[in-house]
């Protein structure tokens, strides 16, 4: 999935399109993607995805931000040790078996 923070965000492979949906966006749609995930959400984070969003995430207040800060997040890392967005947990080596 295409996040829509910026131009600079996931430019492999010469994807020159990131932070494509911001012009369009508006101050709703935070409040309808919330609305859309109900009360009890878990994250499933590769380690790319956890770091850019526990740089962002923490500091928002809107309801989006509020379900991303409380919920799980089940990380795909070689350095569980520095996983410090919390509540957070490791997938461990064997990553199927972790999300099992």
């Amino acid at each position: 999935m295409q996040s829509p923070g910026g131009l600079e965000e996931d430019q492999d492979n010469g994807f020159q399109q990131g932070g494509w949906i911001t012009p369009f966006a508006d101050s709703a749609i935070p409040e309808r993607i919330a609305k859309m995930h109900g009360d009890h959400l878990d994250l499933l984070l590769g380690r790319r995805v956890y770091d850019i969003w526990s740089s962002y995430w923490p500091e928002q207040q809107i309801p989006l931000a509020i379900q991303f800060n409380k919920a799980t997040k089940y990380v795909a890392t070689h350095r569980p040790e520095s996983l410090q967005w919390q509540p957070a947990k490791d997938l461990g080596t064997d990553i199927i078996a972790g999300i099992r």
